[in-house]
């Protein structure tokens, strides 16, 4: 994009961050319309989607870094970290989440996976030896009240929701941790596109293979081709690179905040396309998980 300052810089980054967080609420309702309404199985649009949006970002970024990424291809303990990044952090990610839409919703599902700043935080004090400070362990309270809410309803003697979608939302929340917080403590030397192009087609081909992909059956018409066009285009490249932008033009902290829009947008998109229902408990635990971006944000 164009260099711009001033002004112009914050509200580039303003309506990128926007606009990404927009697309990737859009792509879970996309997602939730898929298991709704064709016959498509998570593991078999989680490969899918990894190795077509993998491609595409590897005939972006990588030549522009080849010879940055060159080491990463030669025999050594960074092939071990590239697969824990690309299974245990893309993979499980991207696969978590769209099972937990499956199982629940897209709003509730996008919900459970902004739990993930509270697993980056807890891996932070264990990496740096140090208890949580006031402001985290409130930030902890409300991703635990939040959670406990959405799960319950406030009646701890039965779950509000699908065990196994609240199970992949927070395993999805994980995945994130793992792929936000490896690439700068074991792969820093390499660009973080370049990075997460390789590590898509890598946990692409690695679960194509564990599960048989090609034997998994589906069956699509035009508008489910569609919904798959706008997860992978708009929800997964698009939204990443605007975001991206955003962060270079804003910083990590208020584009953080500001891509909170994302689990809003889910919601509003599984009201208004498949008439969700929530009701004030659920409110209330989307408000405590939003908050702990906001206290985390404070200086």
């Amino acid at each position: 994009m164009a260099q711009l300052t001033g002004d112009a810089k914050l509200w580039r980054g303003f309506f990128c961050t926007l606009l990404g967080g927009i697309g990737w609420g859009f792509s879970g309702a996309c997602g939730q319309y898929l298991f709704l309404y064709q016959e498509v199985d998570p593991m078999w649009l989680t490969v899918v989607r990894m190795l077509v949006a993998g491609t595409i970002l590897a005939i972006l970024f990588i030549a522009p870094h080849a010879r940055a990424i060159k080491p990463l291809f030669k025999p050594g303990v960074q092939w071990l970290w590239l697969i824990f990044y690309a299974l245990g952090g893309l993979m499980i990610s991207q696969f978590g989440y769209l099972t937990a839409v499956r199982y629940t919703n897209s709003g509730t599902a996008t919900m459970l996976v902004y739990l993930n700043p509270i697993f980056i935080l807890l891996c932070v004090c264990f990496l740096t030896k140090r208890l949580p400070l006031k402001k985290e362990f409130i930030a902890i309270v409300f991703a635990l009240a939040g959670t406990f809410f959405m799960a319950t309803h406030g009646d701890i003697s039965h779950l509000a929701i699908s065990p196994i979608g609240l199970f992949w939302g927070i395993a999805s929340a994980i995945g994130i941790a793992v792929y936000t917080i490896l690439p700068a403590q074991c792969l820093s030397r390499y660009p973080t596109q370049a990075l997460m192009a390789i590590g898509m087609i890598v946990g692409g081909v690695i679960m194509a293979v564990a599960v048989d992909v090609v034997n998994i059956p589906y069956r699509l018409d035009y508008h489910g081709y569609l919904a798959m066009a706008m997860i992978i285009l708009l929800g997964t490249i698009a939204a990443f690179l605007l975001y991206m932008q955003g962060v270079a033009d804003l910083g990590s902290v208020k584009a953080s905040m500001i891509a909170c829009i994302e689990p809003i947008s889910a919601a509003v998109f599984s009201l208004w396309w498949f008439d969700a229902h929530f009701v004030l408990m659920d409110y209330l635990g989307f408000a405590c998980i939003l908050a702990t971006i906001f206290v985390l944000g404070r200086r």
